[in-house]
């Protein structure tokens, strides 16, 4: 029997149906990793629900796992009496164009963004941002960013549209849903296909398609010091994470829409989660020293991004939909508009899947409990080293679901990791730790999901290394290539101004191109808040003014 919408007497929230759009490689992965749950045919039981799935790649290679248990998961509901039309998954592999096609839509780009955006600026300097002998990627390839945008829009404007019908139908879908829903966005953060596109992507989605009516979640996978190279190298991370942070910062936000109009708004309504993987790499790459190495490294990477894939997608579908609902709303973006508050520059979110132990490795099934909690405990010691913030970050508020076997917590590994998220947490009272654990059905694995808002960019020690990697290019043809957003509307986000000092957004023809923001903080050189407190404290000062002392 389905729940009701809301119960008065208890304060729980409706079932929340979760639906998901992957881009690239790691897209499909994660998409595919929601329908091994088993919670979402769960969820189909009842007769409101819906999911929709859908994957945008380039070429079908990684794909197939994902085509492979979309088939197995429509069998699922069938053996249970499930109508299968209660559930929606599309793959959609893209070929890479030829340079005279895509040269055709990216002349007419003007006319796209005039037709879709009536205020669009005409720009008669307007040239194609690819020049007209760039090398188009094989199948298979890592596709520069700038290349990945231009063949995401030659699909969705040209020809017979087939990616904005991909979205007409996704959204088609959500709307037959008869209970509340979220997007979740997945995409690497790292690769150039996923993080190329998803900057258009997902303004069509949630700004134009969905009407900013439905929260769309960003889920930004970080990269990992054994990952293969991408299409950029570690440099393109710079201007992807400038791309992002200028969509959720409010104050950056609103010096691009001050510019460029309101589509360009913040498209991640429900907030944008990183997630780390050098926990899971490392704790891997602990014992696999033997065997040949190219065999032994590819393991290691597929199995480092399939348990955070899979720890991230069993977390998020628990208690159908509303753990993730309930994640967000200290974050500021489930709650009800009054309780709205700015995060000014601290909206990322950071989710930090932390393993501490595998199975077969350090301790055996039988051994002691005593020597299974010494070295839990000792790989908690690594969670500050490998989360991925720099030393000194301080928030109000973070979450942490431990998952093992229930002989093996005690008070003493409580304890420990309460000690050690608790350097992340503001002193005293202005600091809230929530700890629960739940019980893995392997007993031989242990892990914690850390869900730490209030992060800034400048927070993630990802964001100093991308820098120095792209202040060493010196090619601007190179540097221009890494960039996505905004490029058709000529700017390139992460150069400074020519014409604006002290602005960013170099235009790519020499003229008045531009944001409003300035250049030290795209490069994270401006002092960022001490802590999202403070950003808060600010933003409601003149409103403090006015409460009422009581007796």
């Amino acid at each position: 029997m389905g729940m009701s919408l809301y119960h008065s007497a208890t304060g729980s929230q409706s079932p929340h149906c979760i639906h998901a759009v992957g881009l690239g490689k790691t897209g499909a992965y994660m998409v595919e990793a929601l329908l091994r749950t088993g919670e979402i045919e769960d969820m189909l039981d009842d007769k409101r629900a819906r999911f929709t799935g859908l994957s945008i790649d380039i070429g079908e290679q990684d794909q197939h796992e994902l085509k492979e248990y979309a088939g197995g998961f429509t069998q699922r509901l069938e053996e249970r009496d499930i109508p299968t039309d209660r559930h929606q998954v599309r793959t959609v592999s893209l070929d890479v164009p030829s340079s005279e096609d895509l040269r055709t839509s990216l002349n007419r780009w003007r006319e796209y963004l005039k037709m879709e955006y009536p205020r669009y600026y005409w720009n008669p300097n307007y040239e194609p941002w690819l020049p007209a002998d760039t090398e188009m990627p094989k199948p298979g390839e890592s596709c520069p960013r700038a290349i990945a945008k231009a063949i995401y829009g030659h699909y969705y404007y040209g020809g017979d549209k087939t990616l904005e019908k991909e979205l007409d139908l996704f959204v088609d879908s959500i709307n037959k849903t008869k209970l509340p829903s979220m997007v979740l966005v997945f995409f690497s953060l790292a690769g150039g296909t996923g993080s190329g596109m998803v900057v258009d992507m997902v303004r069509h989605l949630s700004n134009v398609k969905l009407g900013r009516r439905i929260p769309v979640i960003g889920v930004g996978v970080l990269p990992f010091s054994g990952d293969e190279e991408h299409a950029g190298g570690e440099a393109a991370l710079f201007p992807v994470i400038n791309e992002i942070d200028c969509m959720l910062d409010d104050a950056k936000n609103q010096g691009v829409t001050a510019v460029w109009g309101d589509l360009y708004k913040n498209p991640f309504t429900g907030g944008f989660l990183a997630l780390p993987q050098e926990h899971s790499w490392q704790r891997l790459g602990s014992y696999t020293k033997t065997g040949t190495p190219a065999i032994r490294d590819g393991l290691r990477k597929g199995v480092t991004r399939k348990f955070v894939t899979d720890s991230f997608t069993r977390f998020v579908v628990q208690d159908y939909g509303r753990l993730l609902f309930k994640m967000l709303r200290p974050a500021g973006f489930t709650g009800a508009p009054h309780e709205r508050n700015i995060s000014g520059d601290r909206t990322w979110t950071l989710f930090d899947v932390a393993k501490y132990t595998h199975p077969g490795v350090e301790v055996l099934p039988g051994e002691a409990r005593g020597k299974w909690r010494e070295v839990v405990s000792k790989w908690m010691e690594y969670i500050p080293r490998w989360s991925g913030l720099k030393e000194g970050f301080k928030t109000d508020y973070i979450e942490v679901n431990t998952v093992g076997p229930r002989e093996m917590w005690n008070d003493t590994l409580q304890k420990k990791l309460e000690s050690v998220l608790g350097e992340y947490v503001l002193d005293g009272d202005d600091g809230t730790l929530i700890s629960t654990n739940g019980e893995f059905f392997d007993e031989l694995t242990c892990y914690s999901n850390i869900i730490i808002p209030g992060v800034a960019k400048t927070d993630l020690t990802a964001f100093y290394a991308a820098r120095d990697a792209y202040d060493a290019i010196e090619s601007w043809d190179e540097k221009l290539l890494m960039h996505s957003w905004l490029l058709d509307l000529g700017v390139i986000l992460s150069e400074q101004s020519i014409r604006f000092d002290g602005m960013a957004g170099e235009c790519i023809w020499g003229c008045a191109c531009w944001v409003v923001v300035p250049h030290e903080a795209i490069r994270g050189d401006a002092l960022p808040s001490a802590d999202i407190t403070e950003v808060q404290s600010a933003h409601i000062a003149a409103m403090v003014q006015t409460v009422v002392a009581t007796p």
